[in-house]
């Protein structure tokens, strides 16, 4: 009994040791998923940053097309008398491009795993759907040149 008793104080600097181990480990392993959630926070903030200013710029885009001015200034472009001659109006026209703009913009989202399998599939069927009309048929064909390589195969394989 004698002997057990001699060893308790090495016993209890084992355990305190053990347990500061335990605690070490612990807080390295707090601090590193801390980090690791901070990280995707970030990265989440910095998505919704690009959405917010992909929203804002095709707002102030659409808004600023869809003036008498800059209608009247397209009309003096070759480029634009082109395109406009596909569609009955410059509005029509500038309807198409958005759709085929958001269609790109969720393409990319789509690439980059940041959109709902599921909610792309229904925009991709809406695409689908969309090119049925002529219209946008003839848009496209005029325009698809300045849309990446990758979104013009992916709306020709439609």
């Amino acid at each position: 009994m004698d002997s057990f008793l001699a060893y308790v104080p090495l016993i209890s600097l084992l355990i305190v040791a053990g347990l500061f181990v335990v605690a070490i480990v612990n807080f390295s392993l707090l601090r590193k998923n801390t980090q690791k959630q901070s990280e995707q926070w970030i990265k989440n903030l910095k998505m919704q940053s690009e959405q917010q200013i992909y929203s804002r710029i095709m707002d102030v885009r659409l808004k600023l097309e869809n003036t008498e001015t800059f209608t009247r200034m397209a009309k003096e472009s070759p480029v634009f008398e082109e395109r406009f001659s596909s569609v009955d109006s410059p509005d029509e026209y500038y309807i198409i491009v958005a759709f085929l703009d958001l269609f790109e913009y969720l393409f990319a989202l789509d690439k980059k795993n940041m959109i709902d399998p599921e909610v792309w599939y229904r925009w991709r069927g809406l695409a689908k759907t969309i090119m049925t009309i002529p219209k946008f048929n003839k848009v496209w064909d005029k325009t698809n040149h300045i849309h990446s390589v990758e979104f013009r195969d992916f709306m020709n394989s439609l």
